[in-house]
């Protein structure tokens, strides 16, 4: 028999799930620390959001990559040799990146991060296996996303590794940061998150895809978009991340049309998970109208409060959103033949709770509004329930995803006995 993972879940999913479980409980100690319980926490917000970012949607994407290119290409996925030594890799190396950043030790961060471009090279090979030529052929407009994000992911390390041996470009630390962040979430995460929804929606509202011609809108606005995100602040030339973010909307809002058209298409019921979906998108967008004045003239506006508000809505209001509405249907999903993905998350039983919807963006609208001089006798009650509103989102949405992730009865529900591959694939014992 092939040697295969002993599980009935993707593995990378499993560590998806805990980071973000140990996410939460940093979210406990960033209350705690705000209620004056407990004394503050050295970086404990960059902790916080790296289980989200690195931790959780890392280790997600590294899980689903391959199947989801065999999904939309009708093709099979990779064999299991050597998705082991990715998941030993990429858990291996990470843990030294979050004890550098908690130590302050650029060396143990510079070797956890080594490690982690390793995982993603070999990652990068396990898609370009995936039958993506011939994938290609059958279904380019959604392949051409999975293809190119990796790459991305190789650029925001690259830029981390700038930042920790002080190496910059003319843009200096700050762009180095900004870089980081675009290429890791506005590019990587981003092109994964557009190419998957294009595919699993219409399955979800039951129709074909609204506006087919915006796929390449999208791909285009959002590749090209994030180029300019990523070059603008490294170089430090604000009309290249300017055009870049008028680039990246155009893409952006092409991809809202398509989902938000081809929902209504279905004439669908209310469903909670595109709810997160578009809620996401919302914090998303939220920051472009400020971009301009953080970036021209950055005196008549709290540049430092909406930066951070605007990391805190990326990773809490898009990030964590995305995987409280869709990451339980798709690690269900995943565990089916990747040709019955698409179908498989139409019907997943799997649907988030509409209070989690209300208090994630509730929580969202306290962090944005600490970010302006108006609600500055307030930034610290504004603070704590705001965290509170996403910690309680965030605990409500953990069993559903952990019901999913070790529910034995969903992995054969087609009364398949067997046991999973690192990319989803079922093999019977």
């Amino acid at each position: 028999m092939t040697e295969t993972m002993r599980t009935r879940t993707n593995p990378f999913f499993l560590m998806a799930g805990l980071y973000l479980t140990v996410g939460l409980l940093a979210v406990a100690g960033k209350l705690a620390v705000e209620t004056g319980a407990v004394d503050a926490l050295p970086r404990l917000r960059w902790l916080t959001i790296h289980f989200v970012t690195i931790g959780a949607m890392t280790q997600a994407l590294f899980g689903a990559l391959p199947n989801l290119v065999a999904s939309v290409g009708d093709g099979q996925p990779v064999p299991s040799r050597g998705r082991w030594i990715q998941w030993v890799t990429l858990n291996a190396s990470y843990p030294f990146v979050l004890v550098g950043m908690a130590t302050g030790s650029s060396t143990t961060a510079v070797a956890g991060a080594t490690g982690v471009l390793v995982a993603l090279a070999l990652l990068v090979v396990s898609v370009y296996r995936t039958n993506l030529e011939s994938a290609a052929g059958r279904n380019e407009g959604l392949v051409r996303y999975y293809a190119v994000a990796p790459w991305f992911l190789v650029v925001g390390i690259f830029a981390a590794f700038g930042m920790l041996l002080g190496v910059h470009g003319p843009g200096g630390y700050f762009g180095s940061i900004e870089a980081h962040v675009h290429a890791n979430v506005w590019g990587f995460l981003a092109l994964v998150a557009a190419g998957t929804l294009l595919a699993i929606v219409p399955k979800m509202a039951g129709s074909e895809l609204r506006y087919p011609r915006l796929k390449p809108v999208t791909f285009w606005g959002v590749t090209l978009g994030a180029t300019g995100l990523v070059a603008g602040p490294w170089l430090a030339v604000n009309a290249l991340t300017m055009a870049g973010l008028g680039v990246y909307v155009v893409g952006t809002l092409a991809l809202l049309a398509n989902l938000v058209g081809t929902w209504r298409l279905g004439g669908c019921t209310t469903d909670a998970r595109f709810a997160h979906v578009i809620g996401a998108y919302v914090w998303l967008v939220f920051p472009v109208p400020w971009a301009p004045l953080v970036l021209l003239v950055p005196e008549a506006v709290p540049a430092t409060g909406i930066e951070a508000a605007a990391i805190e809505g990326l990773v809490f209001g898009w990030m964590l959103q995305l995987a409280m509405g869709l990451l339980p249907s798709v690690v269900v999903a995943l565990r089916e033949t990747p040709a019955d993905l698409r179908s498989s998350i139409g019907e997943s039983a799997h649907r988030p709770s509409w209070l989690g919807v209300g208090a994630v963006n509730a929580g969202m609208v306290a962090l944005w509004l600490t970010a302006f001089p108006t609600f500055g006798g307030v930034e610290g009650a504004l603070t704590l329930g705001g965290y509170a509103l996403v910690g309680l989102a965030w605990l409500g949405f953990l069993p559903g995803l952990w019901r999913a992730l070790l529910d034995r009865s969903e992995g054969g529900r087609r009364g398949d006995a067997g046991v999973v591959t690192p990319d989803g694939e079922q093999v019977l014992d």
